[in-house]
């Protein structure tokens, strides 16, 4: 079944499978590609980057530090250096509203996703 899942600060869809008591989580390949381009960003400001070699120990990384923390990690702050048209911002804050996040972090999602889609067919 479907579910809308909140991982370190941000909503993920994902599978729930229940099987024999069992219950196990499955991320497509697109949401597991923004959660480790978020945690190499984010990890970054909490943490030695020669600690962050590969997925696994990032979300291990990622739960001590919200454990030590008592709460979220936070994305870098980001001001950019343009303004959008008053539509465009609505619609983007009316988006991140929608999927319980701010304006940046579905902005700074949206234009990750774009890269690697265009790096990916370069």
């Amino acid at each position: 079944m479907k579910y809308n899942i909140n991982l370190f600060g941000n909503n993920f869809d994902c599978e729930l499978h229940v099987q024999d008591n069992d219950l196990s989580i499955t991320l497509d390949e697109d949401n597991q590609k923004a959660i480790k381009s978020y945690l190499f960003r984010v990890l970054q400001k909490y943490t030695e980057v020669s600690e962050i070699n590969s997925f696994e120990s990032m979300v291990i990384k990622a739960i001590q530090v919200e454990k030590n923390i008592g709460g979220r990690m936070s994305e870098p702050k980001l001001k950019l250096p343009y303004e959008f048209a008053p539509e465009t911002k609505e619609k983007l804050i009316e988006c991140a509203n929608i999927q319980e996040t701010s304006a940046t972090q579905l902005l700074i999602r949206l234009i990750d996703q774009k890269y690697h889609e265009v790096m990916n067919n370069n």
